[in-house]
């Protein structure tokens, strides 16, 4: 898998808006990030050299507190054979209390993706 990260060139509070960015890892190369993340309890501000990785917001807004270069990659363990493993194992976990607890095995699923 490929994780080279993308750099990105912000001037003085210009924003870089992610969605969806589960798996990913921000860093602060040079400057200031102030990172608002939707459902965080609070913002986080970066300084050179930190890095942030993002676990479940949908939205996050990237804003340069002064000129600033981001980079941006995948996490190196949020490739696609792990996200079909850990749908297996919640496949097999669900079929397991299903057999353990017998009334819950004569409700139809319906599985959201």
């Amino acid at each position: 898998m490929d994780t080279t990260p993308t750099r990105y060139t912000l001037a003085r509070r210009e924003l870089l808006a992610l969605a969806h960015p589960q798996g990913f890892i921000v860093e602060c190369v040079e400057g200031e990030l102030w990172i608002t993340a939707e459902g965080a309890a609070g913002d986080t501000v970066l300084h050179p050299g930190e890095r942030m990785r993002f676990a479940g917001s949908p939205r996050v807004i990237v804003s340069a507190l002064a000129p600033a270069v981001v980079a941006a990659r995948p996490c190196c363990g949020e490739g696609a054979i792990r996200r079909l493993a850990a749908a297996c194992a919640a496949l097999l976990a669900d079929r397991l209390r299903r057999w353990q607890h017998a009334p819950l095995a004569s409700y139809p699923v319906i599985r959201l993706r």
